[in-house]
């Protein structure tokens, strides 16, 4: 909706100063240039890729059976030696690091390809409308939130994943349609002409 409003601006800015409009593609282009390029979900998208390709290499490049990890990955004790969430560790060990690395591990190639999946298209979004500050807010509280409340409530399971964060930014999209609902279903904005 905000990208919607920018490009209305822009468009009456080049009106009133007698500059050529632009299309929405050549628009959205122009955006993703520079500073408004989403380096956040760039370095984290690259950071996820290669946490993936070292927990495949440290569990020996080879992938657990189907039936020990249906993800397509490395096992549970390569997971835990790269940082997954133990809340035994975190607590009586006072590994509190673990609460923060498993946003970046994943249980293999099919969490791994979903999660960035939903992290590239998501967290672009979102990064370029709202900025880099926002985005990295609205990831990583809800990322170290999921993995606090999985300590809390699943003590007897380790966990990894960016799923928490990706949670986060849809939650950042669900409220900025709420925000802006009357413009979005405006009888006057949505009027056919």
């Amino acid at each position: 909706v905000k990208v919607d409003v920018e490009w209305a601006e822009d468009a009456a800015w080049r009106r009133q100063n007698d500059q050529p409009y632009q299309t929405w593609g050549d628009f959205e282009k122009a955006r993703n240039k520079g500073l408004n390029s989403p380096f956040f979900t760039h370095f984290t998208v690259s950071v996820c890729t290669a946490m993936m390709i070292a927990s495949l290499q440290v569990n020996g490049w080879r992938f657990e059976p189907i039936a020990v990890n249906p993800m397509i990955g490395p096992s549970a004790e390569t997971l835990l030696r790269l940082g997954a969430k133990d809340s035994y560790l975190i607590v009586d060990e006072m590994e509190v690091w673990r609460v923060a690395s498993p946003m970046v591990l994943h249980a293999g190639l099919i969490h791994f390809f979903l999660n960035m999946f939903a992290l590239w298209f998501v967290g672009r979004a979102i990064e370029q409308i709202h900025g880099h500050f926002a985005a990295v807010v609205q990831f990583v509280v809800p990322a170290i939130g999921g993995t606090i409340l999985s300590a809390i409530f699943l003590p007897e399971y380790i966990t990894v994943g960016a799923s928490g964060g990706i949670f986060g930014l849809i939650g950042a999209c669900i409220s900025d349609i709420f925000m802006n609902w009357n413009l979005l279903f405006n009888q006057f904005v949505n009027e056919k002409r």
